[in-house]
C-alpha cells in the first residue's frame, strides 16, 4: 500500500491581532513569537503581578499589539523568562 502524503500546506493564523507594516514591526512580531515559545505555565500570573493587572488581562494585552499595557507586559514576560533561564543555569 502506498503512503498518504499531504501536499497542501494550510497556513496557520497568527495569534496576534496586528499585521506589520514595516520591518521594525515584523521584528517585533518575531520577538513576540519567540517569547511565546519560551513561555511556560504560570508565567501569565507572574507577569500580572509585576504589571499590576489580572492574568487574563496580561495575556490579552500581550496578544493585542500596540494596545494598552502591551509593552509593559512584553517587558515583564521577558524579565520572567530571563530570570527562569538564569536560575536554571546555576
Amino acid at each position: 500500500m502506498s503512503e498518504t502524503v499531504k501536499t497542501v500546506k494550510i497556513p496557520t493564523k497568527s495569534r496576534f491581532s496586528y499585521t506589520p507594516k514595516n520591518e521594525e514591526e515584523e521584528t517585533h512580531l518575531e520577538v513576540l513569537e519567540s517569547l511565546l515559545n519560551d513561555k511556560r505555565r504560570g508565567d501569565w500570573s507572574l507577569v500580572a503581578e509585576i504589571v499590576g493587572i489580572k492574568a487574563m488581562s496580561a495575556k490579552q494585552a500581550f496578544f493585542r499589539v500596540f494596545q494598552k499595557h502591551h509593552f509593559e507586559v512584553v517587558a515583564a514576560l521577558k524579565q520572567v523568562i530571563d530570570k527562569r533561564k538564569e536560575l536554571l543555569m546555576k
